[in-house]
């Protein structure tokens, strides 16, 4: 049985955004660091969500 070859990967993408996060971080003063979470979270919760997750079935 042939298998398709992926168009995304998504543990690929989830490496290379944790290591570039990292690096983006590790270059910051623990001030700015805090400041950077902090404005990050504040936006990400002030979001609404984009779509609701279906019930799940018992």
């Amino acid at each position: 049985m042939a298998t398709k070859k992926k168009h995304f990967d998504a543990v690929a993408a989830s490496r290379r955004w944790r290591v570039e996060t990292g690096k983006c971080l590790a270059a910051m003063t623990p001030e700015e660091r805090r400041e950077h979470l902090h404005r990050t979270t504040d936006a990400f919760f002030a979001k609404k969500p984009t779509r609701r997750l279906a019930p799940a079935h018992r």
